[in-house]
């Protein structure tokens, strides 16, 4: 099994998404029901939904017929975001997930749809195929970017 490395989305594509989204109208508040918000900025449950911003954003890879915007949750005001990790964050425990591995052009090499506990499994065995450069999950349900994996 390999040693991981779970990374949020990078701080100046978040601060300049955050700015781009509130200047064009394009940034959402989420309707608050009651649940909590994952957000990508450090990886973390929000619960306030005032707290947060629903935007678009273009998750950092190379271009491939699998690059894609991704909807995802950030602060609405700059955090201090999260330092890779070995250990896999809270966002994704209590949720069924999909990983989907790439190469270094981006081309799919592997995929699985698994529950959040079993993620530090599972993106290890797609990260064992040496083709495979790193990993991305998803919520499995609407789709949208999680974080991403790679070998530590």
């Amino acid at each position: 099994m390999s040693d991981l490395c779970f990374s949020a989305l990078p701080t100046r594509l978040v601060d300049d998404a955050r700015a781009s989204a509130l200047a064009d109208g394009t940034a959402v508040v989420p309707d608050d029901d009651g649940g909590t918000f994952p957000v990508r900025c450090c990886l973390t449950e929000e619960r306030s939904a005032e707290r947060v911003l629903l935007l678009s954003v273009a998750v950092p890879a190379a271009e491939s017929p699998y690059t894609a915007r991704s909807p995802v949750y950030i602060h609405r005001d700059a955090c201090p975001g999260r330092a890779p990790s070995a250990e896999p964050p809270e966002i994704l425990a209590a949720r069924r997930l999909s990983l989907r591995a790439y190469d270094e052009r981006h081309m799919i090499t592997g995929t699985a749809v698994i529950e959040g506990p079993d993620v530090a499994r599972e993106a290890a065995g797609l990260l064992d195929d040496d083709r495979t450069a790193y990993v991305f999950a998803h919520f499995a349900g609407p789709g949208c970017y999680a974080c991403r994996i790679e070998r530590a």
